[in-house]
């Protein structure tokens, strides 16, 4: 966004800064003014008096808003105010700006367009560039991808896999283009982690084919570049798939793949938790479970979180840990892991719904019926179906089954079932890209 904002500023210097960053993501002043009013709501606060006429004042007039408005404008545009050309002092940009407001019809198209606006960067850049792109277009690129990790719970999978879609086709077309072989190499690692991302949003809409491809060719051009971190995720990632699409046995050969490239603590707690581990307990192989949860949980001490698709963090180390101890039998041990991550995770997000899931078979385990259908709600409930993985909709079909196994499951038990059944089927990406191979 602040490439567009300074193209922007480039091709129509006449222009003030607030007018600017406006016209960078594309929003007329009605739709500002509406942006603010949703702030202030979400905050518990009456609308403002602010007007389309008040906004252009402040546009074009030299007029400064109040701090409270400057605030809101600041909040609404993920800047400091500085940028906006907004002389507030008393702000810092530590915490207050970036924070998006409910996700209302006017959010979401927000949000949606804070997404395109990613790709349209690197296109823009591109274009400055030339056909082969450029260092400028390469480093547009990285952002991108650190944009699309960190980001990546925030949006519907279809949706994201679609602009990802977007940023890897101009990458593939860069490649198409003579390049020095060290611009080559950026590119093709790039292309790599795209195409990372893409396996695991295909996996999230249930396109196994497609993960299999996709994380394929990362876990491939990771080799090829010798980007270390970039094989040995996307071969964790083709370890979950295989785990969710029932082989066990290959989940468990490509974990200790997989663990072969984890280069750090966090990475081999990873590993261990979110590959190894997992096809252990789903193959009933207790003993050796516990030696590579004790193993990850050494490993996660000496660790530091890191957040981002790429990432990990306790929460999901503590998922992990309470899904196999589930599969194993234990749930007083599953509920207390499970528990512990439901206390580091957004209520909402994906992750908190796959351990609110979680608990839920733990306690359908325990014959407490209703206290799982009542969690399995609030899933429902709080997780629109666009936003629902395939790994938690193979969890909510899983706890249906536990649900079901009884002579005579109650009401809420056939209420729920009735929810799942009439579940959409998951979205898939509204754009494809070709497969990067380098050449």
């Amino acid at each position: 966004m602040a490439t567009i904002a300074d193209e922007i500023i480039r091709q129509a210097p006449e222009l003030t800064p607030l007018e600017v960053w406006r016209l960078a993501y594309g929003w007329s002043r009605p739709q500002v003014v509406a942006a603010i009013s949703e702030l202030y709501t979400a905050d518990g606060l009456a609308p403002p008096g602010v007007t389309t006429a008040r906004l252009c004042r402040w546009e074009h007039d030299g007029v400064q808003p109040d701090p409270d408005y400057a605030t809101a404008l600041a909040r609404v545009y993920q800047v400091p105010p500085q940028k906006l050309g907004l002389n507030v002092p008393s702000l810092t940009t530590a915490a207050g700006y970036g924070r998006p407001a409910q996700p209302s019809t006017l959010g979401a198209a927000m949000a949606d367009t804070t997404l395109t606006a990613v790709a349209d960067s690197v296109q823009l850049q591109r274009d400055l560039d030339g056909p082969a792109g450029g260092p400028a277009t390469r480093e547009h690129v990285q952002h991108a991808v650190d944009y699309y990790a960190r980001h990546y719970s925030s949006y519907a999978p279809s949706v994201l896999a679609g602009e990802i879609h977007r940023a890897r086709q101009m990458v593939v077309d860069m490649l198409t283009h003579p390049q020095p072989d060290t611009a080559r190499c950026e590119l093709r690692r790039l292309a790599g982690w795209l195409s990372a991302l893409l396996g695991n949003l295909a996996f999230h809409t249930a396109d196994y084919a497609g993960a299999h491809i996709h994380l394929g060719t990362g876990a491939r051009l990771g080799t090829s570049v010798g980007e270390t971190h970039l094989t040995g995720w996307s071969l964790g990632a083709q370890s979950m798939v295989a785990s969710f699409g029932h082989r066990p046995t290959d989940a468990l050969e490509l974990a200790h793949q997989a663990h072969d490239h984890a280069d750090t603590p966090l990475r081999q707690a990873q590993i261990s938790t979110w590959c190894e581990l997992r096809a252990l307990s789903m193959l009933g192989r207790h003993r050796e479970a516990a030696t590579v949860a004790t193993r990850a949980q050494h490993h996660m001490d000496r660790a530091a979180d890191q957040p981002g698709r790429f990432g990990f963090d306790r929460a999901e180390f503590h998922q992990h840990l309470a899904e196999a101890a589930l599969r194993l039998g234990d749930t007083a041990t599953a509920e207390d892991h499970a528990a512990t991550a439901v206390s580091l995770k957004r209520t909402g997000s994906p992750g908190w719904a796959a351990v609110t899931i979680i608990r839920a078979r733990a306690a359908a385990a325990d014959h407490a019926s209703s206290d799982a259908t009542a969690l399995a709600a609030r899933v429902l409930d709080a997780v629109a179906p666009e936003h629902l993985r395939e790994t938690t909709r193979q969890r909510l079909a899983a706890l249906n089954r536990d649900l079901h196994a009884e002579n005579h499951p109650g009401p809420h038990a056939r209420e729920l079932h009735d929810r799942l059944h009439a579940l959409p089927a998951p979205a898939q990406a509204e754009r494809t890209s070709s497969e990067p191979n380098g050449h």
